[in-house]
């Protein structure tokens, strides 16, 4: 890992990942540099819910964004601390109602199932993962 400034970057085959998948899905711009490359883990469930809500005793979290991370986050964050505060609205009831994500198998059911959805997917996209 090299850190620079408050960004920590991982090894540097995750850019070349990202390098040999750009252009395999651009191959007119092969010659474009990045200038920043970015990879996360992506929450999903089977059933396409997240969680808002109480976790426990002052513990509250908006979790399992299934891909949209950063806008649902965002937006269910701030509704999050606006339920925390005392404000109702009809997206805060919507997500309160929401019957969360489906329960995961046990291990070893769980990584078999998602490491084969994971593969399976890779390889409807073909060349550009």
């Amino acid at each position: 890992m090299q850190p620079q400034g408050n960004v920590v970057f991982l090894a540097d085959g995750f850019i070349a990942n990202h390098r040999k998948s750009f252009e395999r899905r651009f191959p007119m711009l092969n010659r474009v540099d990045f200038e920043y490359s970015w990879s996360g883990a992506i929450c999903l469930s089977e059933n396409h819910e997240g969680f808002f809500g109480q976790l426990a005793p002052n513990v509250y979290g908006a979790l399992c964004c299934n891909g949209p991370g950063i806008t649902r986050g965002t937006a269910t964050g701030k509704l999050l601390a606006d339920m925390i505060a005392g404000e109702r609205n009809e997206l805060i009831d919507f997500l309160v109602a929401s019957p969360g994500p489906s329960k995961t198998p046990p291990e070893p059911f769980l990584s078999i199932g998602v490491n084969s959805v994971l593969k399976w997917g890779q390889y409807r996209a073909g060349l550009e993962v």
